[in-house]
C-alpha cells in the first residue's frame, strides 16, 4: 500500500511539473501570408522552441490596425514596404528593437546590408538613422528588366546589355511599342511591356525625379502633390504606356498581374526585380529564354537611382508583451533555419550579408540576376514616401481615374489633375487623424 501511495504521489508531481511547464508555453502570434511562413516551418520552429506557441495569422491590416487600437494585435507582423514603418511609427504603433537587435545571437549589427536595410530604420524624418523597428526578409532592385529573348530575336532586337542601363525616355518606351503584338482587329496578344502598374509607379515616379534633383511633393511635409510640369510629365511617363495599349487596360485586360502575364507569353518585358527570377525558374527552358538588365536611367548621362520598394520586412507591435520571445522567432526568421532556406532559393537579396554567398550562381541565368541586383544595389534610395499614407493606399487616386484616361473621356492633364486631387484629400485626412 506504502508503495501504492508513492507511486501515486510521483505521478501526481509529474503532472504538476508537466502542468506548470504547459503554463510557462508562450504564444507569439505572427501576421502573415502562408507562402511567407510555410506550417512545417512553424512546425519546426516549435519542434526545436517547446516553450513558444508560433500563431500564424492571415495577413489582414485593417484588422490589425483595429486590434492595435484596442491593444491587442499580433505581436510580429509582415510590412509590405519598409517606408509605411514612417506612418506606423508616426502612430506609435511600433517597437523599438534597438536593444533586441544589438544583443542578438543570430543577427549581428555589423552584418546588416545596409544597401537594402536602411528603410527598417527610422530617426522621424530619415532612413538609415535613429531607432532600429526590424528588418526586411529579403530585398529587390525592383526597377530591373526581365524580358524574353525569345521575343527579342523574332523582332529583329539585340539583347539588352547586362551592366549599361538603358534609358526610360526613350529606349524602354520604344522597346514596349515595338515589341507590342495584335491581331487584325486591334486586340493585344503580346504587350510590349507589362508593368506593375498599380504598385510600381509611385516608386519608379520617385527614381526619376530623384534624379533629376525633384521632389514629388510641393512642401516639406510631403502631403501636396507637386504641379510642376516636370514632374507632371513623369506621372504621364507612365500613364502612357497603359492608353497606348503597351501595357494593359481596360480595353485589353491583364486578368492575373504583370508576372503571370510575362510567364505565359503575354508580355515581352516586365518589371519586377531579382526575386521573379525565382518564380521564373518553373518555366521550362527559362535560363535560355529569359534575360535580365538592369533598372533604366531617365535619359543618357543621367545618374542611375534605384529602390527596393523599401522592401517587405518583420516588425514588432509597440504593445507586445512577450517581445523576447518574439525577437526569437524574429532572428530565427531572418537568419535561422527559415532564413537560410529562403536565400538558398534566391527569392530575395538577404537582409545578412553573411547569407548572400547562399544564393544561388548554378548558371548564367542565376549569375547575372544576382550580378546586376548587387550592382543596381549601389544606388539604392528610400522612394519619397510620405508618412501620412501607406503605400497601398497611395494609387487609389490613380485607378478610380485610369479608365476614364484610357477609353479616352478625360485628357491626360484632366487625369493628372484628379491623380493629385484624390491624393492631396487623402494626405488632408490623414494629417486631420495624427492632429495636424
Amino acid at each position: 500500500m506504502k508503495h501504492l501511495r508513492n507511486v501515486l504521489l510521483v505521478a501526481l508531481l509529474l503532472l504538476v511539473v508537466f502542468s506548470v511547464s504547459a503554463q510557462k508555453k508562450t504564444t507569439v502570434r505572427f501576421l502573415i501570408v502562408e507562402a511567407d511562413l510555410p506550417k512545417d516551418f512553424v512546425d519546426k520552429f516549435m519542434a526545436a522552441n517547446a516553450d513558444i506557441n508560433l500563431v500564424r495569422e492571415e495577413e489582414d491590416w485593417t484588422k490589425w490596425m483595429a486590434d492595435a487600437i484596442a491593444g491587442n494585435a499580433a505581436d510580429l507582423q509582415r510590412m509590405g514596404s519598409g517606408t509605411d514603418i514612417a506612418y506606423y511609427e508616426k502612430r506609435g504603433l511600433l517597437y523599438d528593437m534597438t536593444k533586441l537587435m544589438q544583443g542578438g545571437k543570430i543577427v549581428k549589427m555589423d552584418d546588416i546590408d545596409m544597401l537594402g536595410c536602411s528603410t527598417y530604420q527610422y530617426d522621424g524624418a530619415n532612413f538609415g538613422k535613429g531607432k532600429w523597428y526590424g528588418l526586411p526578409k529579403d530585398y529587390n532592385n525592383i526597377g530591373c528588366l526581365t524580358y524574353n529573348k525569345e521575343m527579342f530575336k523574332a523582332a529583329g532586337v539585340a539583347p539588352l546589355s547586362e551592366t549599361v542601363p538603358i534609358t526610360y525616355y526613350d529606349e524602354l518606351y520604344n522597346l514596349g511599342k515595338k515589341l507590342t503584338k495584335k491581331d487584325a482587329s486591334g486586340k493585344v496578344q503580346v504587350w510590349g511591356f507589362e508593368y506593375h502598374s498599380t504598385a510600381w509607379t509611385p516608386f519608379m515616379v520617385s527614381d526619376m525625379a530623384t534624379s533629376q534633383g525633384l521632389s514629388i511633393y510641393a512642401d516639406p511635409q510631403r502631403s501636396v502633390m507637386n504641379n510642376d510640369p516636370r514632374v507632371r510629365d513623369l506621372w504621364k511617363y507612365w500613364a502612357r504606356f497603359t492608353v497606348e495599349d503597351i501595357s494593359s487596360n481596360v480595353r485589353n485586360p491583364n486578368t492575373a498581374w504583370a508576372g503571370a502575364a510575362f510567364q505565359s507569353d503575354r508580355a515581352a518585358i516586365t518589371q519586377l526585380g531579382y526575386w521573379f527570377g525565382a518564380q521564373m525558374m518553373s518555366n521550362k527552358g527559362y535560363d535560355t529564354k529569359y534575360g535580365w538588365a538592369p533598372t533604366p536611367i531617365l535619359k543618357k548621362g543621367s545618374p542611375r537611382v534605384t529602390n527596393t520598394l523599401g522592401a517587405t520586412g518583420i516588425t514588432m507591435y509597440s504593445k507586445t508583451k512577450v517581445a523576447k520571445e518574439a525577437f526569437r522567432v524574429w532572428e530565427w526568421y531572418m537568419g535561422g533555419e527559415y532564413g537560410i532556406e529562403r536565400a538558398r532559393t534566391g527569392w530575395g537579396i538577404p537582409p545578412l550579408k553573411s547569407l548572400l554567398k547562399l544564393l544561388p550562381e548554378d548558371n548564367a541565368y542565376n549569375k547575372s540576376r544576382k550580378a546586376i541586383a548587387l550592382d543596381d544595389g549601389k544606388y539604392y534610395k528610400p522612394w519619397q514616401f510620405s508618412k501620412y499614407v501607406t503605400w497601398t493606399q497611395y494609387l487609389a487616386s490613380w485607378t478610380a481615374n485610369v479608365d476614364d484616361l484610357v477609353k479616352g473621356t478625360i485628357t491626360m492633364d484632366q487625369f493628372i489633375d484628379k491623380f493629385y486631387a484624390g491624393l492631396n484629400d487623402t494626405f488632408k485626412t490623414a494629417r486631420e487623424e495624427v492632429g495636424e
